[in-house]
């Protein structure tokens, strides 16, 4: 595709920062989105902590970047063509990022990678990959790849990409925070998906163990900490290309996301490159972004370490359980595995009863309610069941209908009111105690702490729960509307 094609005529694969899967299974950071979509790993520029970079900035700050035309003079020479001529590298308040090098028009091929510089889990030492058992992942050989080099130093032949990576200390990941910085997001599903993280990540570096013992000259001394370091810059840096796998696009991931940007990575297999057309026209020295995806600031602030404030992707997770006092819990959770209703397991394999669901916002309070899963109002009404017989009639309802339980609202409003309400009682709790944590935030902001880190992650957290309050609220809203509603019909 030459620079000038339009949209329309694009025929290439949409290649999206691969998304981390919240299910993470032995060791493995598992990504769920499929790899015709190249997703950056948040923080394509991590060290930025906020939304959309979408402002422009001066000539000076641009120049002011080390050494920015020696990487692209290097890009170039590495390649073997001309990568991008319309963008040079400069810092902003979100990091290392690109700006226009002169006016970009919609529609133009801004750049273009070929695949000959793509960093693949198979670029690792020779002597290498002897020594990693099936347990390392791709990630993990990629984190290795990454600290080889940074041992390697100026004599890399990666040296000036590496150089440009965002150093320790400098990541805003929740993977990174301690314990009294994840305490500010505790009321968020977010910090328990932390713990679970970096327990993957232990597991990974347990896994390489063999080959960091075995290769000192080519890695060095490495600590939990630096290869959670290089892991976290994969993570988040990491695209999905079919025929290659999990690979490193040196320069594509200088860009940083914009929410409203449809700006994408685009990977031709045939061809061997991945390039990105502008969506929009840009100013000379304006910051140019893409799209990482439809991602809720739960999964930018894991992934990648920053949050948007009004998010539209933004999302919650709750957590409705059946009670251990509850006389029918062994019927109930019979009803809902036979109906592929399934309950979670604890991390001793134990049935928790219970399963997490996903809220987003529910657009009007006098709507159907779309934003609050069928699932989760089905879960409620088969925890709100008093007696065998109910427990029956859903069973019978199910098997007269789709197959699926609890779908239809109670015949009887009153017990509809009721299931709703118990949804609508863990919804108020979520709320106060994402107010609470909120108003402690905005205090510890008063005081004007001076620990310029705290502070940044003390924004980070005020934006992650506000947003989930956002949608907590929107969902009570309806619930309550929808109950008040049924309550008038009895009354008729």
């Amino acid at each position: 595709m030459t620079t000038g094609v339009k949209h329309g005529d694009q025929k290439r694969k949409k290649v999206r920062p691969k998304k981390v899967d919240m299910n993470v299974k032995a060791g493995v950071w598992c990504r769920s989105r499929s790899s015709m979509i190249c997703l950056p790993h948040t923080s394509a520029v991590c060290s930025g902590f906020q939304t959309r970079a979408t402002h422009s900035v001066s000539q000076d700050c641009i120049s002011r970047t080390k050494d920015p035309n020696d990487f692209l003079s290097w890009l170039r020479k590495k390649a073997g063509v001309e990568v991008c001529s319309s963008l040079t590298v400069g810092m902003s308040s979100h990091g290392r990022s690109l700006f226009a090098s002169g006016t970009i028009h919609a529609g133009e091929c801004i750049m273009r990678i070929p695949h000959n510089l793509l960093i693949t889990p198979d670029k690792l030492p020779a002597e290498v990959e002897p020594l990693l058992g099936k347990d390392a992942s791709n990630y993990a050989r990629l984190a290795l790849f990454i600290l080889a080099e940074q041992k390697f130093g100026k004599t890399s032949e990666w040296a000036p990409y590496i150089h440009c990576l965002p150093q320790m200390g400098n990541l805003h990941s929740t993977v990174f925070w301690s314990e009294e910085e994840l305490e500010m997001i505790q009321q968020s599903s977010v910090h328990r998906e932390t713990v679970n993280r970096k327990a993957s990540i232990k597991k990974e570096f347990d896994a390489v163990q063999q080959a960091l013992h075995h290769c000192p000259l080519i890695f060095g001394d490495v600590t939990f900490e630096s290869f959670m370091h290089a892991y976290a810059l994969v993570g988040s840096r990491a695209w999905g290309i079919s025929s290659k796998g999990l690979a490193l696009i040196p320069f594509a991931d200088f860009f940083n996301h914009d929410g409203n940007s449809e700006a994408v990575l685009l990977s031709d297999e045939d061809e061997g490159f991945s390039e990105v057309i502008a969506d929009r026209d840009y100013a000379l020295g304006e910051q140019v972004s893409i799209s990482y995806g439809k991602f809720s600031n739960a999964t930018l602030l894991l992934d990648f370490g920053f949050t948007l404030p009004c998010n539209p992707h933004d999302q919650v997770e709750i957590w409705m359980g059946l009670s251990r006092r509850d006389s029918l819990r062994k019927s109930k959770l019979e009803l809902l595995h036979l109906y592929s209703m399934p309950t979670l397991l604890d991390v001793n394999g134990y049935d928790t009863a219970g399963n997490s669901f996903i809220i987003k916002e529910v657009k009007s309070s006098t709507g159907r309610g779309k934003g609050i899963p069928h699932s989760l109002r089905a879960f409620a009404r088969v925890l709100c069941a008093s007696s065998s017989e109910e427990l029956d009639d859903l069973a019978s309802e199910a098997a007269y209908y789709d197959g699926r339980l609890a779908r239809r609202p109670f015949k009887n409003n009153s017990k509809e009111i009721q299931a709703m309400a118990l949804l609508l009682a863990r919804i108020e709790m979520m709320i106060q105690q994402h107010a609470a944590s909120i108003l402690a935030l905005q205090f510890m902001e008063s005081c004007k702490v001076k620990d310029s880190r705290l502070c940044i992650r003390g924004e980070l957290a005020q934006c992650l729960l506000n947003g989930e309050l956002h949608i907590l609220h929107s969902a009570s809203a309806w619930l309550k509307h929808y109950c008040t509603t049924l309550s008038l019909r009895k009354q008729i």
